[in-house]
Formats: structure tokens, C-alpha cells, sequence
């Protein structure tokens, strides 16, 4: 659901695009791994001069670090700790440091760990460590992260009560990733915690008259819808304020797509 390409034909009512322009896309059942797909226009932006179009192919996965960002509503100078460092994880990271946040990170793969200390993690600790609460507790003064953002999937409920741990008193929670949602309650009321949900790539997402009818919001009022974001991850993507480059571990021809699904597969 992440692309980029060449444009070769524009539909009539379409005032921001040409024909030979490049962009970027995004979308369920839009942005397919295919040699044409049809894309409406509020899914899709122009991909910036500088920028290469193999970067531009990740503003899908972008968007949806940029809005969990965004729902968090990171702070100059407080300590996020962001659950699960795959790649939406490892965006996230970059994002709340851009924002001039401490960020910590927890993982069950030590070299992702390892990969997110190199652009910019500030510490990073293996999610199975039964003490890893208290190590953000200590991190923290004694009294927590400020926001947890949870971009790890699971169906059990343990990642969602350890972000409640973790959290300060009236901190934030936000969930990107699929987790079990099962809270316990004791913990989380005396706390006082905002726990909010973050959808996709922004607003404008699953609202039929924004995606497919090109219906956009009032700019003064959303000032971040999800096409807006998808704007706003390229910028920085082409001012390298975002590293892609260390999270790419093979590149493969369309022709060894099958072979890529299987090593995907194979873990």
C-alpha cells in the first residue's frame, strides 16, 4: 500500500498533476505492487526534486509514524518510549527526535535495537527483560515517560498494561500498532492516562468522500490531513532530516517478488 511512480495520464478534473510528473502514493487496494495502478488524487503527492523514488516508495509506512506522532503530541524535552521497533517504529523514533524528545525504545529483536541507537535512539532495551519497567522508571527521574507510543503488534494484553507502567501520571498512550487493547483498569485510572488511537496515515482516512472523491478538509481547520502528512514525511525526507537507508536490507526486481514474500515468511 506504499508507492511511487511516473504519472502517464490524468483524469480530467485533476489540477495538481501532468503527465510525466513523479509521485508518491498510498493506499489499501491503490498503492499496489503492480506496473499501473489508479490512484485518486488526495492519495497521492508530488515527490520533491531532490528526493529519489525509491525513498519516496515509503511514504506510506511515513505517514502512519508521522500521524502516531502527531497523536502523541511530543513536547520539547520529554521522554517517549516507543514500543516495538520495526520499520514504523524506527520512523517514529526519528520523528520524536526531530521534535527534540528523549526517546526510549523496546524491541525483541536486539538488532533492531541496535539499528534505531545508530539514528538516533537514545537508549534501547530488549522487551523480554523482566525489569524493563523499572529501567524507564530510572530513566525518567522516578516518574515515567511523559507518552508511550506503541507501534508493536500482539494479542495478548501485556503490551498495553506495560505502556500503563511506564506512563507518568496523566501521560499519554498511543496505540499505532495491532495490540490487544484488554486495560487494567486500577493502574490507568489512578494514573489518570490518555489513551488515544492512532488511524493510519491521518485524517481523511476510510472517509470515502476524502479518499476517493478528492473532497478535501478545510486547511485552517485539519491542518494535517493524511495527505497533508504525506507532503510533510517527503519534505523531510528530502532535507535528510529522515535516514530510510539503514532500515533497506535488500532490494529486489519485480521479478524476485516471489522470492521476497518468502524470505518475509521465512522471518
Amino acid at each position: 500500500y506504499s508507492a511511487s511512480g511516473i504519472v502517464i495520464d490524468v483524469g480530467s478534473n485533476i489540477k495538481n498533476f501532468k503527465r510525466g510528473d513523479r509521485a508518491a502514493c498510498t493506499g489499501i487496494d491503490v498503492a499496489n505492487h503492480a506496473e499501473f495502478i489508479v490512484v485518486p488524487e488526495n492519495l497521492a503527492v508530488k515527490v520533491p526534486k531532490s528526493l529519489s523514488l525509491k525513498e519516496a516508495s515509503t511514504v506510506a509506512l511515513g505517514s502512519v509514524a508521522m500521524q502516531g506522532v502527531r497523536r502523541c503530541d511530543p513536547k520539547i524535552g520529554e521522554v517517549i518510549v516507543v514500543i516495538g521497533l520495526g520499520i514504523i517504529g524506527q520512523l517514529s523514533v526519528q520523528l520524536l527526535k526531530l521534535s527534540g524528545c528523549y526517546v526510549i525504545g523496546t524491541d525483541i529483536d536486539k538488532e533492531r535495537i541496535s539499528r534505531a541507537v545508530k539514528i538516533g535512539l537514545d537508549k534501547g532495551f530488549d522487551a523480554e527483560d523482566p525489569n524493563i519497567t523499572e529501567e524507564v522508571i530510572r530513566n525518567t527521574s522516578g516518574y515515567g515517560a511523559d507518552s508511550v507510543i506503541i507501534t508493536a503488534s500482539s494479542k495478548d494484553n501485556g503490551i498495553i498494561n506495560q505502556a500503563i507502567k511506564m506512563s507518568r501520571k496523566k501521560g499519554r498512550i498511543v496505540v499505532v500498532g495491532d495490540v490487544n487493547l484488554t486495560i487494567d483498569r486500577d493502574e490507568f485510572y489512578e494514573k489518570e492516562l490518555d489513551l488515544l488511537i492512532s488511524t493510519s496515515y491521518g485524517p481523511g482516512r476510510y472517509d470515502e468522500k476524502y479518499e476517493k472523491k478528492g473532497f478535501d478538509y478545510p486547511y485552517a481547520y485539519v491542518r494535517w490531513t493524511e495527505n497533508r502528512n504525506m507532503s510533510g514525511y517527503l519534505n523531510l525526507l528530502s532535507k535528510s532530516k529522515i535516514n530510510t537507508g539503514i532500515l533497506i536490507d535488500n532490494t529486489l526486481t519485480v521479478d524476485s517478488a516471489s522470492a521476497a514474500y518468502d524470505m518475509l515468511k521465512g522471518g
